[in-house]
């Protein structure tokens, strides 16, 4: 392999990090993370085509690779893969200038930039889907004009931003909607549109394609399922052949509300017959209203088989590229953390891989976290890498892992947490352990930990109300004198006998108001508490006054 002569693949972006650099393909959306050493050999043969002996001899001599490392053919046995690097009949002649230091791992290990905007360039919609949950985002009344929107794509584009996800509401709405993605996509950018119109002017549809590298059509389980089905089929067909006379191949986002999963093998069927070969399940967020929520929103069961459902899915169709949100990372809490990094998931990515932009430049972690309490800054205002550091809002969702309110929840003790964590939109606080989550992937009682016992504890005494210090010892594996210290510590257990316990056979009784105000155990049906609770200005206010509820009371 020492002999080959390689260079970087057209289309192939390179973005320095701290722990090496990000690799993104613009064919495919596709980002890899690679150590210092791979980083710059990539950036070395960007421009060139190089023997990679040559190359490697050069890394050497200015410090970037150590003579015994023995680790680079495996790295370019995969690049190879990947098709990042190609093999070339000629090499061009070395360069004359010594190339940068390894970058080093700084005091903020966190990405330089997103490596996708989301952009919700419009609130705005001429559609009545029961599922839109922007309508939760009323308190946000403006949207920038053409001009300021110019100034924030060249912001986006100069940070080194990959992609650029268009969005709403319904962008095809926005009559400037074709001159701000022809502009960001002649800045550099990757643009991708998700809209929910099924009827789409022709010579707009021709020109959008030009600039743009996906268009996926978000899907309305109800369309599928009720009396619209042919309608909605019809509209889809003549979309998609359309499309693939442009050169898109479009695809499709499928939320996955109750009906939605009970018919998943029907839905996903119409769609791959229609001709979708790339497919979006999203996780059925909080819409407008709570009446459809309860109604929609899956159920335990439901969500608990729903990994073996889509691993069944994919194996009985190979031909389909089936993806998921991060919002539903919680399907793949049984992989391996070896095999979960090498495939790249990261679980929740908010203000990480990830930024939400609203329609007037606001600052998000994420497009589902759209609330005053989340509010960053603003784009078009501020210095995107000042505000991507020292942001306290971005800073404490990218580092949610570390905050009390994840560890002391059963996402802070899931084997999983690390590439999944669950989302923040089921967090009782926004920010904590996601309480829907379906079944925990926990170690065993006697390795659960000091913060599983107090969790465990909890739902032990809601089954057998009483639980004697011997009867702890046994259960968690742990000493009498560490049993005694954390039941008396617990805020859950109170003494029968009132006083001090020493002895094994000495017992404690739950606290039936503590256990009921227990913020981490129950499995939600209701609407998320911090967005019913905190929303200022809301529709809640506005459905109180009409006698719907008394929502300001709970």
């Amino acid at each position: 392999m020492q002999n080959l002569i390689i260079r970087l693949v057209y289309g192939i972006r390179l973005r320095k990090e701290y722990f090496g650099g990000l690799v993104y393909d613009t064919r495919n959306g596709n980002i890899l993370e690679v150590d210092n050493s791979a980083f710059h050999l990539l950036n070395l043969i960007k421009d060139r085509a190089l023997k990679l002996n040559d190359a490697i001899t050069f890394l050497i001599q200015n410090n970037i690779i150590k003579r015994e490392d023995k680790s680079i053919d495996k790295t370019l046995q995969k690049l190879f893969e990947l098709r990042i690097i190609e093999k070339q009949n000629e090499a061009s002649s070395l360069p004359q200038s010594i190339i940068p230091k390894p970058v080093k791992i700084t005091s903020k290990p966190w990405l330089s930039a997103p490596e996708t905007v989301h952009w919700a360039v419009t609130y705005s919609c001429n559609r009545d889907c029961p599922d839109c949950y922007t309508r939760r985002f009323s308190f946000i009344k403006n949207e920038l004009g053409t001009t300021d929107a110019m100034k924030l794509i060249d912001k986006i584009a100069d940070w080194g931003v990959f992609q650029l996800a268009i969005g709403g509401g319904e962008p095809l709405l926005r009559k400037d909607l074709l001159k701000l993605v022809q502009y960001a996509a002649n800045r550099g950018l990757s643009v991708n549109i998700t809209t929910g119109k099924l009827k789409i002017d022709s010579y707009l549809l021709e020109s959008l394609c030009s600039s743009i590298q996906n268009l996926q059509f978000g899907i309305q389980p109800d369309d599928l399922i009720g009396s619209n089905l042919i309608k909605t089929i019809h509209q889809l067909q003549d979309l998609f052949i359309t499309l693939q006379k442009l050169g898109i191949t479009p695809g499709a986002n499928l939320f996955l509300t109750k009906s939605a999963i009970k018919q998943f093998e029907k839905l996903i069927k119409i769609l791959a017959d229609v001709g979708f070969n790339r497919i979006i399940l999203l996780r059925y967020k909080p819409p407008e209203s709570i009446e459809r929520w309860e109604s929609e929103k899956p159920d335990h069961y439901q969500t608990k088989k729903l990994h073996k459902k889509i691993y069944e899915i994919i194996k009985e169709n190979p031909q389909l590229n089936i993806r998921i949100d991060c919002a539903l990372s919680f399907v793949q809490r049984y992989l391996s953390r070896k095999l979960s990094a090498q495939f790249g998931i990261k679980g929740c990515v908010a203000a990480d891989r990830i930024l939400a932009l609203a329609p007037d430049g606001s600052v998000y972690p994420c497009s589902q976290l759209v609330h005053p309490d989340c509010y960053a800054g603003n784009l078009l205002e501020s210095e995107p890498t000042v505000l991507w550091e020292q942001s306290r809002i971005l800073r404490k969702y990218r580092s949610f892992r570390n905050k009390k309110s994840f560890k002391y929840s059963w996402c802070g003790v899931c084997q999983a947490r690390h590439f999944c964590g669950g989302c923040r939109v089921f967090a009782v606080d926004g920010l904590g352990g996601d309480t829907d989550c379906p079944q925990p992937v926990l170690p065993k009682l006697s390795k659960i930990g000091k913060i599983g016992r107090s969790l465990d504890l909890v739902e032990y005494l809601k089954s057998y109300n009483i639980i004697s210090v011997e009867e702890y010892m046994d259960r968690y594996g742990v000493s009498q004198r560490r049993a005694i210290k954390e039941l008396n510590a617990s805020p859950y257990t109170l003494s029968t006998t009132g006083k001090p316990v020493r002895k094994k056979k000495d017992t404690y009784k739950q606290i039936p108001e503590c256990i009921e105000c227990h913020p981490f155990l129950e499995y939600l049906e209701n609407y998320p508490e911090w967005i019913r609770l905190k929303t200022k200005d809301s529709w809640f206010q506005s459905k109180n006054k009409e006698g719907d509820g008394d929502y300001e009371d709970i």
